[in-house]
């Protein structure tokens, strides 16, 4: 009788403590944020970027239009480090999502980084080599022994390895400096070095009278171009499918408008707001498609320019591991969003080799 009375006295107490313990039901859970990285930033540090689709969804508000209604909030951060710094915050699970080039994901990726590719975000994108505005050079191979400047780690560092196996030289032919982008200008203008690689960048200093481009990975070979991409931590996928298609879902409306010839003035102010002044972006994207660039298909063009990357990075010692690119890629969530929003005749879809099929 008395361990009755005890335990009735009990379970008071015992209830309320299993109800502290039980889960929270969904509508009490804590509010989820999505963090985007973007491996570039605006000049002085400024978070905006240039050149991509994810960039123009940020400043658009795209996300928080899609996720409107939901307690999800949204979070932009730019980084000066590029590839190599995103990675590292994907490494620390500081970063959900995040926007880069080729290189540094395949980097990651072979080193052992749980991420997929969902969404194209820039394709057949130009290296340029800069030199002084008044300098002799007229070739590559006139830089030889010289000094020469790039951002290592970032996705135009395979791409100027191609460039320069192309014309049958290497890194070792000229006195490579390691230098981020703001250095290698300052160091420009300042004539302490020869050369140096830049994006788009190239056309603000030959605009302003300080350097003069030399050279066009773009305009020798598509297949020395470089691609972007976006990519989500395999762990948040797999804990928040629903929230990855409707990142994925903002960002092809958003390669919609892009895409369309009415908004490239809009476009290119947008990307102007990065510090490149508008004049520099209308050269760098003088002649091109931007239904083309700014495509998010993940097609036979996409996949094998990703398995080139490893190849090739492999042959040149950037990485030791492999990747399985076909396992890594995940289209599903952009031929969703195609569906939903009806727009299965927008991008054409290329083969291997950059050709249009006929569908």
């Amino acid at each position: 009788m008395k361990k009755t009375n005890l335990l009735a006295s009990l379970l008071p107490g015992l209830l309320s403590a299993a109800l502290l313990l039980a889960p929270l039901p969904l509508s009490a859970a804590e509010p989820v944020t999505i963090r985007f990285g973007v491996a570039q930033v605006g000049k002085g540090g400024v978070p905006f970027s240039n050149g991509g689709v994810a960039g123009l969804a940020d400043q658009r508000k795209a996300l928080q239009q899609e996720l409107e209604g939901s307690d999800v909030r949204v979070e932009w951060h730019y980084f000066k480090g590029a590839g190599p710094a995103v990675n590292e915050a994907l490494a620390n699970k500081q970063l959900d999502f995040a926007v880069q080039g080729d290189l540094p994901a395949v980097v990651a990726k072979a080193g052992g980084l749980d991420t997929r590719l969902i969404t194209a975000d820039n394709l057949l994108t130009s290296t340029y080599l800069v030199v002084p505005a008044d300098s002799p050079a007229r070739s590559l191979a006139d830089l030889k022994g010289k000094r020469v400047a790039l951002f290592k780690g970032t996705n135009l560092h395979l791409a100027i390895l191609r460039a320069l196996k192309q014309q049958g030289l290497g890194e070792r032919d000229f006195r490579t400096l390691n230098m981020d982008f703001a250095t290698m200008a300052a160091a420009l203008t300042s004539k302490d070095i020869d050369g140096a690689w830049f994006d788009a960048r190239a056309f603000d200093l030959q605009a302003s009278g300080v350097g003069r481009i030399l050279y066009d990975t773009r305009a020798v070979d598509p297949r020395l171009t470089r691609q972007g991409h976006v990519l989500v931590r395999g762990e948040f996928e797999r804990e928040h499918p629903e929230l990855v298609q409707k990142v994925v879902t903002a960002l092809v409306r958003t390669a919609a408008w892009t895409s369309d010839p009415a908004n490239r003035e809009t476009v290119l102010s947008l990307w102007a707001n990065s510090g490149t002044p508008l004049e520099a972006l209308r050269a760098e994207q003088e002649g091109q498609s931007f239904q083309r660039r700014y495509s998010p298909l993940l097609d036979a063009f996409f996949v094998e320019r990703y398995r080139t990357t490893v190849r090739e990075s492999k042959e040149l010692g950037l990485i030791r591991g492999d990747v399985d690119v076909a396992r890594w890629v995940e289209p599903k969530y952009v031929q969703a969003a195609i569906e939903q929003l009806g727009l299965q005749r927008l991008w054409p879809v290329y083969d291997a080799d950059n050709r249009p099929i006929v569908r």
